[in-house]
């Protein structure tokens, strides 16, 4: 009882709820906040679908929920990032599910998923395992959905997943899309490091200086002293846009519907564990990951969608070189790295500006002539 009350007040549902919770009421009141949750993201159209559950995959049961307003429209399967599984999320995506069946994935090392496994990872189980859960799942909603080819979208850590699932299987994708594209740790690591020296000069912050000339640039050993010089971005620099509260994201989390305390438990320990259990070759591979050994040509139209603080010219090289029948690279003003949640209806609406017509035009495997260039989308009123 205690792990729910602790979950209630971190919540901010304020004094009344953690008293009923300290009388015994607990589950009661979160039953509620959960019926409201539910009735919220109730999908009454004729020709929607609202569907959830674990799909066995080559690495287990992982928990998958399908959502949208209308099974016609195309397919878009969310690779989410580290930490942030979007399933638990769903209501923030709504807006999306009338342009898009939305899939959301808790991967094996994550949310649900890890729940149902019992907190426990595979400890060598690296970037191809989950490729290969991703284009088992992929294989399992084209027959399910009856869609020859579906949108696939990766974020941060999961832009590794969905880049190189898009690079294996073109044959399976109509889009990909990325955001807080993950290109190349060690060098970005580097480029944050210059940007916030230059800073510390032109501004003449010589706290920030001294710590980081004591620093000195990247890589460092460990590679987890990076955490000093990542705390500090966020104190002298602009890295995200409007955002919610952690109490906010308790709150919405202990309201979700179809979970569980352990569920959300396991999510809340999620990192803790990986970190634990995680092989330190997989850890390595991980880390020094890059995009480069994929190569320059995409068979698929290509498309990111980075926030304006989230260094997009740090990724605009590497995408200007890529060769494929279509790219867009766009920018959305006043956000940073968790754009695609904490700004979600304006994320979405550059799905629906920049993505929506590629992946109706390539959903039967028809040419497209995608866009190119580079575009900002302006802010939803």
């Amino acid at each position: 009882m205690s792990k729910l009350k602790t979950w209630l007040r971190r919540g901010a549902i304020g004094v009344a709820a953690a008293a009923i919770a300290v009388g015994g009421g607990a589950a009661a009141t979160r039953a509620f906040f959960q019926h409201q949750t539910a009735e919220r993201l109730r999908i009454d159209a004729k020709d929607g679908i609202q569907d959830s559950g674990f799909v066995k995959l080559p690495s287990g049961e992982q928990w998958v929920v399908i959502r949208g307003e209308n099974i016609d429209n195309p397919v878009l399967l969310v690779v989410h990032g580290g930490g942030m599984p979007t399933s638990l999320f769903a209501e923030d995506y709504k807006s999306w599910e009338k342009d898009f069946t939305l899939v959301h994935w808790d991967r094996r090392d994550h949310a649900k998923s890890l729940a149902r496994a019992g907190g426990k990872i595979d400890p060598n189980q690296g970037l191809d395992s989950f490729v290969a859960d991703g284009l088992a799942l992929t294989d399992h909603l084209r027959n399910k959905l009856h869609k020859p080819r579906i949108a696939v979208l990766g974020w941060s850590w999961g832009s590794r997943v969905a880049l190189t699932m898009a690079h294996q299987r073109p044959d399976l994708f109509s889009v990909y899309v990325g955001t807080g594209q993950a290109v190349d740790n060690s060098a970005r690591d580097r480029h944050v490091y210059d940007h916030l020296l230059a800073v510390a000069k032109a501004g003449k912050h010589p706290q920030l200086l001294a710590r980081l000339t004591a620093l000195g640039p990247p890589p460092y050993d460990p590679p987890s002293r990076w955490k000093e010089v990542d705390a500090l971005e966020p104190v002298y620099l602009k890295t995200e846009g409007p955002r919610k509260s952690e109490g906010q994201l308790y709150r919405q989390a202990l309201a979700m519907p179809d979970w569980s305390i352990n569920d959300l438990l396991t999510h809340k320990d999620a990192g803790r564990i990986i970190r634990r259990q995680r092989s330190l070759a997989v850890y390595n591979a991980n880390h020094f990951w890059k995009a480069a050994p994929l190569g320059r040509d995409f068979a698929l139209p290509m498309v990111l969608i980075q926030g304006e603080y989230d260094h997009p010219d740090f990724v605009r090289p590497w995408f200007d070189g890529l060769q494929a029948p279509g790219k867009e690279l766009v920018v959305l003003p006043g956000t940073g790295h968790a754009a695609i949640q904490m700004q979600s209806v304006r994320f979405g609406q550059a799905l629906h500006d920049h993505v929506l017509p590629l992946a109706r035009a390539w959903e039967y495997g028809r040419p497209a002539d995608g866009p190119k260039g580079r575009s900002e989308v302006k802010p939803v009123e």
